[in-house]
């Protein structure tokens, strides 16, 4: 045979109010857990986002870049930019055609005072 005993009235209210009031706490901690770990998440994916915003703009920088630097590698394999490119670069000239160089014009020369310690550097050198 069973024993049943019986629960006053109060206690079992006690009981039930201790439980109400643990599960409360319980779901009240679970909660903050879950906007903690969401909060994180969230800043993870603002950083994430102008991370992108960021490469989006080099990687439109690098493709303007690309296109300029395609421009240029057409222009120098024309006929005419190579030409001109051997002339001034390497001296290059057609046949039946004279080159001729012109160098820059001399330095100065170096004009020293004439106090004592620079006389002897003057004679020295020839000035």
């Amino acid at each position: 045979m069973a024993i049943l005993t019986e629960v006053p009235d109060n206690e079992m209210k006690a009981t039930e109010r201790t439980r109400k009031i643990a599960f409360g706490i319980v779901c009240t901690i679970v909660a903050l857990l879950v906007l903690w770990w969401s909060f994180d998440l969230f800043q993870l994916w603002l950083k994430q986002g102008e991370e992108l915003t960021t490469k989006q703009q080099e990687l439109l920088g690098v493709t303007v870049e690309n296109a300029e630097l395609e421009q240029k590698r057409d222009a120098l394999y024309s006929p005419e930019k190579i030409e001109q490119l051997a002339r001034q670069n390497y001296g290059f000239v057609r046949p039946g055609e004279e080159a001729f160089a012109v160098p820059p014009p001399a330095p100065e020369p170096v004009k020293l005072p004439s106090n004592w310690p620079f006389t002897y550097l003057a004679q020295t050198l020839g000035g």
